[in-house]
Formats: C-alpha cells, sequence, structure tokens
C-alpha cells in the first residue's frame, strides 16, 4: 500500500485539496498500485493538478549462497526467498564446466543438490534466474556452494 503527501507553501486561503479518490486531505494512505491525481486550489482560482504513480513494488529473489546436504535436517536444500512473487520464473544450475544440473520452472522446489537423482560433490555451482520464463530481459545470477 501506498501513501502520498503534499504541501502548499503559498496561495491565497481557503485552499482546497481534491485527491482523485475524492480525499479532502493534504495526505492519503492505503492507495494500491496505479495511477492518481491531485488537484489544488487557492480563493483566487488559481489551480494546478498533479499526476503520479503509485508503484507495484515487487522484491527481487534472494538466494542463499551455500547449503549442507548431509540429511541432518538442518540447511539440506537451497533456499530461494521471494520466487513466489515471480510464478513464471525459470531456474538453472551449471557446474563450472558449463553443464546443466539442476533445472526448474514454474514452480519452486527446495533443491536438494542431486542432479539425475544422484548427490553433486561439494563445491560452488553458478545459477541464472530468470524472472519469466518467456521474457528473459530481467534476471538475477550467482554461485551457491553445496558443503557436504
Amino acid at each position: 500500500m501506498g501513501h502520498a503527501k503534499i504541501s502548499i507553501i503559498s496561495g491565497v486561503q481557503p485552499i482546497t485539496i481534491l485527491w482523485s479518490t475524492g480525499v479532502l486531505t493534504n495526505s492519503i494512505d492505503q492507495l494500491n498500485p496505479g495511477n492518481y491525481s491531485v488537484e489544488v486550489k487557492d480563493n483566487n482560482m488559481n489551480d494546478t493538478v498533479i499526476y503520479f504513480t503509485i508503484a507495484d513494488l515487487v522484491c527481487e529473489p534472494l538466494a542463499d549462497n551455500h547449503f549442507t546436504p548431509n540429511f541432518d535436517n538442518y540447511n539440506d536444500t537451497w533456499s530461494i526467498r521471494m520466487l513466489e512473487n515471480f510464478p513464471e520464473f525459470d531456474l538453472l544450475v551449471y557446474n563450472r564446466w558449463g553443464q546443466l544440473v539442476h533445472h526448474q520452472y514454474n514452480e519452486y522446489i527446495p533443491w536438494d543438490g542431486r542432479s539425475l537423482s544422484l548427490p553433486l560433490p561439494d563445491a560452488t555451482y553458478y545459477y541464472v534466474i530468470y524472472f519469466s520464463k518467456s521474457k528473459r530481459d530481467k534476471y538475477i545470477k550467482g554461485d551457491v556452494t553445496i558443503i557436504r
């Protein structure tokens, strides 16, 4: 939810404020993402209209940089937080030779460090997370280390 406030530094009193939502005060809360405006008018009929947008803020995925898949029920899978914000994601993990060792999309299942059902060795692996499988213009990349 967004918030907007207007400060008036000059004008002939009384001054009226009208937000596009119908609110008549100098600030407004609980704004959903979208386009809005506010009109300010003074007693001399001088008026100003300000147009603004409340953007939808979506946090990027945040991937842990290591995990320990040694079956002790602690840190056994690779965690990527905020991936649920990108339901059409495409995740690719490569070894140091550039071979694809893990791939998933659309539904996040924490990775247990296996490839073709076999445990991968201790090493650093490199990932790319595309926010959308069909649009590859937004992505993050990094590395994750398996420690057994």
